[in-house]
């Protein structure tokens, strides 16, 4: 009888995921920040499994997920697979008599239903629709004939079910173990790298996407103390030679109103100098009046041209061309309200006193949705124009010194 020897390379696994395996117990959730090396351990797990004989599940919220994972574990374990199927699922078996099955958890009834596993992972679980429904009625149940373990791994994603797994495991229970590494717990990670980041992105996403904290993500998103730091000014200011202006403008919708802020941008911190919001007007004259905002500042002007400010910025640069066109998208909108947060907490804006714009910082709302997407919003029956308008102008404001040399006439999406 011939013996098959084959050699199995795995990468070598840092400090930090080494610590995570020596205190492993039988179920074991880990919330780890991005780059950690999450799958790494958890493909480390699955191998070592499949190599002993046993029978693993994967399971993922995604099938592109689930594609990168079957994808680097064939190609770790090229040379012992008997069988490499794509169909019904994906799966691999060995010549160990071990096996590795691969399931998404787009219908969380279903994932697993009917298999018998040594060992069941689930990564990103965080991100997985009703993980309650698939952890008790599909995933868990594959471990009862076995008596197997389960890994749930992700970057945190708010105070979901992912958390009152982790939740356990730091309690008394002796079958459960939670973790929180860092991202900084990579040592293959750079300091430098990770400092940087932390420069550029709001408190909030820092702490849930790199120090892997369970943020409350359903909360306002500008702290009172931020706030109070940023509105200390006297009020508005009249134009000034020699200094640079950008000015944000949300348009108007129904019942919204149109918002003009301007901000001096000539050194840091940038300081709102005016602003002006209206509503009612026909788009001619709401141009003719935000051209005349911008021509008396001589200020670059960031405009929301999303469906009817189409027509309104189109209007607008026939009467002033220095300016430029933003599309509302859900992605967009995202990216430009975190530059704000971003700017306020790290001082590089002051405001004054203007009950309109304060009410709307203080009541925008962040939430996560069950996918776990951010949405940041003005509660149900409030307005976020301000908030915007001035967001539009940080956006603008960021473009530099020698952009204000130009006179651009630009149109974009971003």
């Amino acid at each position: 009888m011939k013996t098959l020897e084959v050699e199995v390379r795995l990468l070598r696994l840092h400090p930090g995921q080494e610590q995570v395996l020596a205190g492993a117990r039988r179920y074991n959730v880990l919330a780890c920040g991005r780059r950690w090396g999450k799958t790494t351990l958890l493909v480390d797990l699955a191998v070592n499994a499949a190599l002993d004989g046993k029978r693993v599940g994967w399971f993922a919220p995604t099938y592109a997920l689930l594609e990168e994972a079957y994808g680097r574990m064939r190609r770790t374990l090229e040379g012992v697979i008997t069988q490499a199927a794509q169909s019904p699922h994906p799966r691999l078996e060995l010549y160990t008599g071990g096996a590795i099955e691969f399931w998404t958890l787009d219908d969380p009834y279903k994932a697993g239903r009917g298999r018998a596993y040594h060992l069941a992972i689930v990564d990103e679980a965080a991100f997985a629709k009703r993980l309650d429904v698939a952890w008790e009625e599909s995933v868990g149940p594959t471990l009862t004939d076995y008596r197997g373990s389960a890994w749930f791994a992700s970057t945190p994603k708010g105070r979901n079910y992912f958390f009152e797994l982790w939740s356990r495991g730091q309690g008394g229970d002796p079958d459960w173990k939670g973790w929180r590494m860092p991202t900084s717990t990579n040592p293959h990670i750079s300091a430098e790298e990770l400092a940087a980041r932390r420069r550029s992105m709001p408190e909030l996403a820092w702490r849930q996407e790199y120090e892997a904290e369970f943020v409350d993500a359903e909360g306002g998103v500008f702290r009172d103390a931020v706030l109070r730091a940023a509105f200390v000014l006297e009020g508005p200011e009249d134009p000034r030679p020699g200094r640079r202006y950008v000015a944000g403008v949300d348009l108007a919708r129904t019942t919204d109103y149109t918002d003009v802020r301007v901000l001096d941008v000539t050194e840091t911190p940038a300081r709102l100098v005016f602003h002006q919001r209206w509503r009612g007007d026909t788009w001619a004259v709401t141009a003719d009046r935000v051209a005349g905002i911008l021509r008396q500042y001589n200020a670059f002007g960031v405009v929301d041209a999303t469906g009817v400010g189409d027509p309104v910025f189109e209007a607008l640069r026939r009467r002033w061309p220095r300016v430029e066109a933003v599309k509302f998208t859900a992605p967009v909108k995202t990216q430009l309200v975190e530059r704000l947060v971003v700017a306020l907490e790290q001082g590089e804006l002051l405001l004054y006193q203007e009950p309109a714009l304060k009410a709307e910082l203080m009541a925008f709302r962040v939430e996560a949705s069950p996918s776990g997407h951010v949405r940041y919003s003005a509660p149900e029956g409030m307005h976020d124009d301000a908030v915007m308008a001035l967001a539009l102008a940080v956006h603008g404001a960021r473009r530099g010194p020698a952009f204000f040399s130009k006179r651009p006439s630009l149109k974009r999406r971003f």
